[in-house]
């Protein structure tokens, strides 16, 4: 079983550790597992580079997040 991210000795069930904002399968429909994230931040922003696959037909699927560039704090 995983554990949590604050708590290592609190032990949390496979079922519950699987990522809600998983997309659904484009062929079967299923919740699809996440396999890989890749966040890399810089001065540009946040890019995330997530890969999902299909525990039932094993199909793959790969997503990509960014966010804005950081602004400087004006005084």
């Amino acid at each position: 079983m995983a554990s949590t991210f604050l708590h290592e000795d609190k032990k949390v069930p496979p079922d519950e550790t699987l990522e809600r904002d998983a997309p659904t399968c484009p062929s079967c429909g299923k919740q699809m597992s996440v396999l890989r994230v890749a966040t890399q931040l810089s001065d540009k922003g946040t890019r995330s580079k997530r890969d999902y696959e299909c525990t039932r037909c094993g199909t793959k699927q790969t997503l990509t997040f960014a966010s804005d560039q950081i602004e400087p704090i004006s005084s």
